[in-house]
């Protein structure tokens, strides 16, 4: 019996911290100014264009308060670059602004998010 209930408990934990990994997306809001950002749990990477240069840098979630889904209601997104670049997006109703960040780094302004 006793095994019974370890495994139980040990299923319903993988469950939870799976749940508790929550995948974002983020995608360009300005036409012609192709980029995204894809999260998944307090990870995930960036990807834009400027001119003919492509980047792709890796960040990682300091703050996540978009509630909501799949569209959130609003919130605050921060986000820390590779290289220590902190990104700050503000909104609500599936659309964010780059509070912080975006201009030194020739990213998009306008974004539309979704939990995916």
């Amino acid at each position: 019996m006793k095994r019974i209930a370890i495994v139980i408990l040990c299923g319903l934990s993988l469950a939870l911290a799976a749940c508790g990994h929550e995948t974002w997306h983020l995608v360009s809001g300005e036409k012609g100014n192709p980029a995204e950002i894809r999260l998944k749990g307090g990870k995930g990477d960036a990807f834009w264009s400027w001119g003919p240069a492509t980047h792709s840098v890796g960040v990682t979630v300091e703050k996540n308060d978009l509630t909501g889904g799949p569209t959130p209601a609003g919130g605050v997104l921060r986000l820390r670059m590779a290289d220590g670049t902190p990104l700050e997006f503000r909104g609500e109703h599936g659309a964010l602004v780059c509070a912080h960040g975006c201009d030194g780094l020739h990213m998009p302004v306008a974004w539309l998010v979704q939990r995916d």
